[in-house]
């Protein structure tokens, strides 16, 4: 074999292994973007939801439905036994709502805990699963203590209060981590191109 065909052959043995080497790293980036996102957009939910309870407890805490030194539930139970079900509809569908959020975010949580960057946010999740489980269990008694004419007892599980500022700041890492491997890989990508089209005789 010629000089010159040892050579031809090196080259495009050579274009061929960068190639494929740029086709790896750009897989490498599409994977990693992917993940990334989906980590994202499983902590998205997570942060409406929360924004939309707070919006509903507020609600809730507001005349026409707050008693007097009342909590939610309690307001709730006080109002059905003086005025009965029926005029307290709109009461009973929010708390609905609550309920089915909790629900959600439950599930939402236990989907994403695994891939948890920070210990703040998994030790607010594990409160926030014991404070849904919590506070189902006080909602869905609201019938049965209606018609036995008993009360809530006066404990009950706090809301982890620092829940949605470590759900922003897992949001935000997430995006930051996004950001800052689409640049790395963005760079090795640039420079195979440039050892594709200066590099090779």
């Amino acid at each position: 074999m010629s000089d010159k065909a040892i050579r031809v052959f090196f080259a495009v043995a050579l274009v061929a292994a960068i190639v494929a080497t740029a086709a790896w790293y750009q897989g490498q980036m599409a994977l990693r973007e992917l993940r990334m996102r989906v980590v994202v957009d499983q902590l998205q939910p997570i942060a409406v939801l929360l924004e939309e309870n707070r919006e509903i407890v507020k609600e809730l805490q507001a005349e026409p439905f707050t008693e007097k030194d009342s909590g939610i539930l309690e307001s709730y139970l006080m109002k059905i036994r003086r005025d009965g079900v029926p005029k307290n509809a709109r009461f009973k569908q929010r708390l609905d709502q609550l309920a089915e959020n909790n629900t959600a975010i439950v599930t939402l949580i236990k989907a994403y805990s695994p891939q948890a960057k920070t210990a703040t946010l998994s030790a607010e999740a594990d409160k926030f699963q014991h404070y849904a489980i919590a506070w189902r269990d006080r909602w869905n008694s609201v019938m049965e203590l209606f018609m036995a004419g008993g009360n809530y007892p006066a404990a009950e599980v706090p809301f982890p209060k620092e829940l949605p500022s470590a759900v922003e700041a897992e949001i935000d890492a997430g995006e930051a981590r996004l950001l800052d491997n689409f640049s790395k890989d963005h760079l090795h990508s640039s420079e195979l191109r440039s050892c594709i089209s200066g590099n090779v005789p």
